[in-house]
């Protein structure tokens, strides 16, 4: 051990009560950024969660036609235009190209070819509106959890076995088992069985969504082989507008829509979110700094006649100063390291007094507080830069006499 390390210990010992109103200072302050960053980032998570979490966070779909293109590019004075020709059905022919180019991307965590399109539902005199999509179960079950969220029945898509919404079922009065026609735009009736009912967790979903069978819903909408669009949700959703330009170079004649598009509005409360987060943060460790380097700065002038007897027997500057500054290494770590523990524990208490249906799940990360013990200590070892720069230009013969 050097003996500047050694004298650094025995000036902390020596102001016990500096010292340990400095480690709480450092302890408090690493506890609330802890406590504040974990706080909004599991709120960010939450929030991001809800908003996409059961789907689809990158949708691909056919382009628009020639003269859906002239109509939306020149407006309503080309209305007449479309009369001279059929409606267009956007279809993807290609689709499981598209989804063999895709499936060597490590991003992807699920994929899944869909059918969509609407119906009027009909049980026992009651009609009401509905949103249809054909799906391969196994596929789609990554993204929506559908036979997780099945509050009755079996998740049983075959032939002509549907899932419904616990509203949709609710509204009509039908559950497992129970049979109901479905009328397409096209006019065309059919009879399906409702194997389940399930629960996503949004009324206007369970109000309006049923999935079906791909295959089975390629033959209700006439699509052939075709589908109208691929979901995918990838391992970062912050990533999705990156996939997406990827993707589209790569696959060429696509739309492809991606979560961040459809949500500004949130991604900029995220945003505000975190530059609070920040600022809050910056200033806790400011004042953290000042006070370290205000109290620093009077153990100096209390122990000014010590130092000046060390740079007599021929300590240099280089050594008064490293004294100071190995003291606000020391007191930087043991802070970081009980502030770790206080911040966790605040958590903990946190969690405990907030348990209960919906509430927040507060997750930290053992990464973050690194980061965060890491700045804490740099801060407090460049706050003893001021106080070790002027033990240095300490004249010996001066402390000593006015010590």
């Amino acid at each position: 051990m050097s003996y500047e390390l050694k004298i650094a210990l025995r000036f902390l010992k020596s102001g016990k009560t500096q010292t340990l109103f400095i480690l709480l200072g450092i302890a408090v302050g690493v506890a609330v950024q802890i406590f504040l960053g974990s706080l909004i980032t599991s709120l960010q998570e939450s929030l991001v969660d809800r908003t996409i979490g059961n789907s689809s966070q990158i949708t691909i779909e056919a382009e628009d036609d020639a003269i859906s293109r002239i109509l939306t590019e020149r407006g309503s004075d080309t209305t007449l235009l479309r009369g001279n020709f059929s409606t267009f059905e956007k279809s993807l022919n290609n689709w499981t190209l598209i989804v063999d180019q895709l499936q060597g991307d490590a991003r992807i965590t699920a994929i899944s070819p869909v059918i969509q399109g609407t119906a009027l539902i009909r049980s026992a005199g009651k009609n009401q509106s509905i949103q249809v999509k054909g799906i391969q179960l196994e596929n789609a079950d990554k993204i929506y959890e559908i036979t997780k969220r099945l509050t009755v029945g079996d998740p049983v898509i075959e032939g002509n076995n549907i899932l419904i919404g616990t509203k949709l079922s609710e509204n009509l009065g039908i559950g497992a088992g129970s049979v109901v026609s479905l009328l397409t735009p096209k006019g065309e009736t059919v009879r399906f069985i409702v194997g389940g009912v399930f629960d996503l967790e949004n009324e206007s979903v369970n109000e309006s969504l049923v999935f079906m069978n791909l295959k089975r819903a390629q033959k209700l909408f006439q699509l052939g082989s075709g589908i109208t669009a691929i979901e995918i949700q990838i391992s970062d959703p912050f990533e999705a507008d990156v996939a997406a330009d990827d993707w589209k170079s790569m696959l060429g004649e696509v739309n492809i829509d991606q979560w961040k598009e459809q949500n500004q509005q949130l991604l900029s409360a995220l945003a505000s979110q975190s530059s609070s987060s920040y600022t809050i943060q910056f200033f806790v460790i400011l004042a953290v700094t000042l006070g370290i380097s205000s109290v620093l700065a009077v153990s100096v002038v209390q122990k000014s006649k010590e130092i000046g007897i060390l740079k007599a027997m021929g300590s240099t500057k280089t050594s008064a100063s490293r004294i100071f500054l190995l003291q606000g290494l020391i007191l930087g770590i043991l802070g970081s390291m009980v502030g770790s523990v206080l911040g966790i524990l605040l958590l903990s208490v946190y969690q405990l007094f907030n348990q209960g249906n919906g509430s927040l799940v507060i997750n930290y990360k053992w990464s973050s507080i690194l980061i965060i013990g890491m700045i804490a200590t740099a801060a407090a070892t460049f706050a003893s830069l001021i106080p070790a720069r002027r033990s240095a230009n300490l004249n010996p013969m001066e402390a000593i006499k006015n010590g």
